[in-house]
């Protein structure tokens, strides 16, 4: 068994579900947290499980990370959870995942806010913090040439002062 992670959380909060939900899913979530069962040997379930609840969903994605598949998670996280994408990200995308921030996840919130007209609080507070991330982790020479062309520079001149005032310091 392995410790439940944050944004496995955060998908089960998102959506109802009955409160008399079994011990089950917490027991498998906890295994596929773990490192202990070849995640593997769980995919004959998953056709079984639908995706379009809390619980299908949890067991799909954490089946998907455990396979490395963390762009496709990025993706299904963005289309049916979003408010979980930046704990997904904190958490998966570390060490040599890290580009994925720059490489996938800006560039996805930064084409979904724009197509919500910035209207949806979600995605906009996920672009904050994941602008906030790669700030930290890039020079800000290559801060600058990950931003869209047609953004408001308002919204991402912040971010780009956090990245000089960070790379000063250093």
């Amino acid at each position: 068994f392995g410790k439940i992670f944050s944004w496995i959380y955060t998908i089960n909060a998102s959506y109802s579900h009955p409160q008399d939900t079994s011990e089950d899913l917490p027991k498998l979530q906890s295994i596929l947290c773990g490192s202990s069962i070849d995640v593997k040997s769980v995919l004959p379930l998953l056709h079984q499980l639908p995706e379009d609840d809390a619980p299908g969903l949890s067991i799909h994605v954490l089946c998907s990370t455990r396979l490395g598949e963390c762009e496709r998670v990025t993706d299904q996280l963005l289309d049916r959870c979003p408010e979980a994408v930046v704990p997904f990200a904190n958490c998966e995308m570390q060490q040599e995942r890290q580009p994925l921030w720059w490489k996938k996840l800006l560039p996805e919130l930064c084409r979904r806010t724009k197509g919500a007209g910035g209207e949806n609080r979600i995605l906009v507070s996920s672009l904050k913090e994941t602008l906030a991330t790669v700030a930290t982790a890039l020079q800000p020479l290559d801060f600058l040439s990950i931003l869209p062309d047609d953004g408001v520079a308002s919204f991402f001149l912040p971010h780009l002062l956090e990245c000089s005032r960070k790379n000063s310091i250093t």
